[in-house]
């Protein structure tokens, strides 16, 4: 049964209700109070120096100065967690056991009808796809495949444990043998299993490569890659399939769905899938790999949704290196714990745990550099240290590092290790540490200041006069007011929507209006339902969880009302000059005194 919109609401509001946001937000960044409201650096942008995030607990409310998000704790998880308005309400309504009402309107219930069925079609190809590869493999021939395995020393239980498989060279094998199943080519093309010719017809995407099924943490197969057996022109030596309504390769990890139940120590990351096997097969069933991509920050968050600590097995080469320090970095942003292992006699893990075994493996893994340690030995590679110029500049650069600690315990320590390796005092490098510590907060302070401005000039079409941005921060505040009945009550008549100078302020103030007179009562979570734009939700939730903590909000709304309405007449007396209307312009006038008296007025002249 469909619930009703008010009853819809009415869940809404007791999901909110139940998951205090002070609580949920906790979760993800340390909140520290600051009167009536919680402060906090943003956890959903790379805010490292001067807090930008707020909470307000008593509307429930969070705000962003900084990347401008904010609403409700619905709000907050589906941007934290990258999830829709459902499936975040979803996951908050299991977090407090409250039953889910289903509830959507015919067309949203038909748009998401059609966007399952093309997920779970696609879910039902990737498998049969899969089944196909693997019996390819089984049953094949081809001894360059198999002296390939051979060689990688793959055998046939990890085979079967990853699923692995065979794409023959020919064009159109699995388009036919999906095709024999009752899917359509449209379907396997939408899958990412085929392309399509510019002629017309269809052709094979995984052609004579190995095949590694990517597997969600669900299980469902989601896509492919393929690795070139034997060299080719032009032939990229990993082809994957693209993203699919059932596969964003940014979101999700290689083997990541057998690595989430061994992981509880810590991840190791690799680069390639074949690095990936050749551990697994070697007893690290925690190892992973992303998909032909670097490492993104969906990525890392999947990592520390299951882990907390995470070691980068990538090649010794210098763009492994160098991915290594960029991947470590998204990793550290997040809270994942960062060390990098340097892999020796050999170019990669695969070749190096095939030459020495797993205990030499484990070795490395034990023997592996922390991050900032890692990186301040990758700069180090470049100065000769008994140079004193070149030592100087190492120094400073190592600060930088160093600087970006935001533990400042955890700092401290590597400061005095560098210290006593370098033969310098610890002072010396705190000190230019702090004074870069002190540059990069001059510096994020004005860039927030800036983008506040930008902000403001952008929300009201780069109007600075301080007459105009006095109207404009007494709309916020009346706004916020009218949230309480009383101070509603009290304004209603002498103001209406369309009084407010602001194109998203008259909105909001409509929205306001209409929900007192539907049910006498506001939910903030209902007027925010209003607004789908990620932006406005930030700008609203920054207006209604402002009330500047004032006590007799019906006595506070008094104020704000009378620079809105003295505004409003004082365009008008333009206006009327310019006409000259001469009538109109004396009742302006008298109006504009009665205000400035504090006597009021009505808001139709």
């Amino acid at each position: 049964m469909v619930a009703s919109s008010s009853e819809f609401q009415d869940f809404v509001d007791e999901v909110i209700e139940k998951n205090d946001i002070v609580e949920v937000i906790s979760q993800y960044t340390t909140l520290k109070r600051v009167g009536n409201r919680y402060q906090a650096l943003c956890p959903l942008h790379n805010d490292k120096k001067t807090p930008s995030f707020s909470v307000s607990p008593d509307k429930q409310l969070f705000h962003c100065f900084g990347c401008g998000a904010g609403g409700t704790v619905i709000h907050f998880i589906m941007q934290k967690e990258n999830l829709d308005f459902m499936d975040a309400l979803r996951m908050l309504a299991d977090r407090v056991r409250i039953p889910f009402p289903e509830k959507r309107s015919v067309s949203e219930r038909t748009a998401q009808s059609v966007n399952n069925n093309k997920r779970h079609t696609i879910y039902e190809i990737n498998k049969e796809a899969a089944l196909f590869f693997h019996h390819n493999l089984k049953s094949l021939e081809n001894k360059s495949v198999l002296e390939y395995l051979n060689r990688r020393n793959v055998s046939a239980s990890t085979i079967k444990s990853f699923g692995m498989g065979y794409a023959s060279p020919k064009g159109d094998d699995l388009i036919n043998h999906l095709k024999s199943l009752g899917y359509r080519d449209e379907q396997i093309c939408e899958a990412g299993l085929s392309v399509k010719r510019e002629k017309g017809g269809y052709y094979d995407k995984f052609r004579d490569r190995l095949i590694f099924p990517i597997i969600d943490v669900r299980g469902n197969v989601i896509a492919f890659g393929g690795r070139i057996i034997a060299d080719k022109e032009n032939a990229p030596k990993y082809l994957n399939s693209p993203d699919t309504p059932a596969y964003k390769k940014s979101e999700h990890l290689f083997a990541m769905n057998i690595a989430k139940n061994f992981c509880s120590g810590g991840i190791l990351l690799m680069e390639g899938y074949m690095d990936v096997v050749s551990l697994h097969q070697s007893g690290f069933r925690n190892a992973v790999a992303s998909l032909g991509t670097a490492l993104t920050e969906q990525q890392a968050r999947l990592i520390k949704r299951y882990t907390k600590k995470a070691v980068l097995c990538y090649d010794s080469d210098d763009p492994g290196r160098k991915a290594a320090i960029r991947a470590g970095d998204i990793l550290y942003n997040v809270g994942v714990k960062v060390s990098v292992l340097t892999v020796t006699n050999g170019k990669d893990p695969d070749e190096f745990i095939n030459k020495r075994g797993a205990e030499a493996f484990k070795m490395l893994i034990d023997e592996s550099k922390g991050l900032i340690e890692y990186k301040i030995s990758e700069i180090e590679r470049e100065y000769n240290l008994e140079n004193p110029e070149q030592k100087l500049e190492f120094i400073e650069r190592a600060a930088e590092i160093f600087a970006f600690v935001e533990n400042e315990v955890e700092r401290e320590l590597y400061i005095k290790r560098f210290a006593v390796r370098l033969d310098i005092t610890s002072g010396s490098v705190m000190s230019v540490v702090d004074n870069i510590r002190r540059k990069q907060m001059k510096i994020s302070s004005e860039r927030e200041k800036r983008n506040e401005r930008m902000n403001y000039e952008r929300r009201t079409g780069g109007r600075r006069d301080l007459k105009f941005m006095k109207v404009f921060n007494a709309e916020k505040l009346l706004l916020s007011l009218m949230c309480d009945k009383n101070a509603f009550m009290a304004i209603k008549n002498e103001i209406s929507p369309e009084d407010f100078s602001d194109e998203l302020h008259i909105r909001l103030a409509k929205k306001i209006y209409n929900i007192y007179e539907e049910k006498g009562l506001i939910s903030i979570s209902e007027v925010l339902s209003e607004f789908e734009d990620g932006s406005e939700i930030g700008r609203i939730s920054e207006i209604l969880s402002d009330d500047k903590n004032v006590e007799d909000k019906r006595m506070a709304a008094k104020r704000p009302l009378e620079i809105i309405k003295q505004y409003k007449r004082q365009c008008e007396e333009k206006i009327a000059i310019q006409e000259g209307d001469l009538d109109k312009l004396q009742k302006i006038t008298e109006e504009l005194k009665r205000i400035k008296k504090g006597k009021g007025g009505s808001h139709n002249v």
